[in-house]
């Protein structure tokens, strides 16, 4: 008759306190890798801001309401001509931009709507520009990718109406942008960071613009009409440093819109050129690869510190076993 008791040695309660150990260290990492992974999947925001780039149009209220149930999720007071709202931080979903004149009694049509679709980690602005007789929309995606060190990223978005075109070239004669249409934005060009001196020549008028760029910062040229009837260049900051991104690292690549194209015609492209004359087009794919990678990064390294954690906790137990069992002769 076989008894059900059975005797346990000290090597053999070793064996199987190495074997507990080592599942509960493959289920620590499993964990940790898996929460990484989770984390990596999970959907952000993105993000808009509004442009009101309509000379003769009053102040306007803004209003962003989800395409999907009807909420309103952000409004925007007396935002007048030339002024870029700060960005607002939304879900993914297909929303709807509508601008009411700032005086105007409750119910009122809006002079303009647009809708837009938001991605995850995608930065969107939407302009209104145009006279108010023939008021546009053009949805514009932003890059804010970080330039290298001692560099700023620099694009132009032609708004004024007394210009078709414009081309814009440092005082020096290295070009920014050239033959610029209205309603299209440039692609982004890395600069040397400090200030500037531009020029900007359209048809029949011309005028000279001073900026002056922080090293790290992403920034927008807003062409706009002036006072006389003439042109003027605001320069505004989308991004300042990387921590002055709207949340975290910013994800470049194609956030899909309602407006890609305006009047038929696609956003144009700088020359890839730097205003010392030097290419910029591998630093640009360069650091646009370095965003896109740095949220996955970050969290390797989290997990594995965790790893590391789970193992140094791992050992002390091991060692506990050890003091803990008698000799084995």
């Amino acid at each position: 008759m076989h008894s059900l008791l059975t005797t346990t040695t000290p090597a053999r309660r070793l064996a199987s306190s190495a074997t507990v150990l080592a599942a509960v260290l493959s289920l620590g990492v499993l964990g940790v890798v898996g929460a990484s992974g989770a984390q990596a999947d999970e959907p952000g925001d993105g993000w808009v801001r509004v442009a009101h780039l309509s000379p003769d149009t009053k102040s306007v209220d803004v209003k962003l309401t989800a395409l999907s149930g009807g909420a309103v999720v952000s409004e925007l007071d007396d935002v007048a001509y030339g002024a870029v709202s700060p960005y607002i931080d939304l879900p993914h979903g297909i929303y709807v931009i509508s601008m009411v004149p700032s005086d105007a009694p409750t119910g009122t049509a809006p002079v303009i709507q647009q809708s837009v679709e938001v991605k995850p980690g995608q930065p969107l602005t939407v302009a209104a520009y145009g006279k108010n007789a023939d008021l546009d929309t053009a949805v514009f995606p932003d890059d804010l990718t970080p330039p290298a060190a001692g560099q700023a990223r620099v694009r132009v978005i032609q708004a004024s109406t007394t210009a078709k075109s414009v081309d814009i070239e440092t005082t020096t004669g290295t070009a920014i942008t050239t033959d610029a249409q209205q309603g299209t934005a440039t692609g982004y060009s890395s600069v040397a960071a400090g200030p500037w001196t531009l020029d900007v020549t359209a048809d029949t008028t011309s005028s000279t613009a001073q900026i002056d760029l922080a090293s790290g910062a992403v920034a927008t040229l807003f062409v706009l009409d002036n006072a006389s009837g003439g042109v003027t260049l605001t320069s505004v900051i989308d991004s300042a440093s990387v921590g002055d991104l709207p949340s975290g690292g910013i994800q470049t690549g194609g956030g899909a819109t309602a407006t890609q194209h305006v009047n038929g015609s696609a956003a144009t492209g700088v020359d890839g050129h730097s205003l010392d004359g030097a290419s910029t087009s591998n630093t640009t794919r360069d650091t646009a690869t370095d965003a896109a990678t740095a949220r996955p990064r970050s969290l390797e390294a989290v997990g594995t510190a965790a790893v590391l954690a789970v193992l140094g906790a791992a050992v002390l137990v091991l060692k506990r076993v050890l003091r803990r069992a008698p000799e084995v002769s």
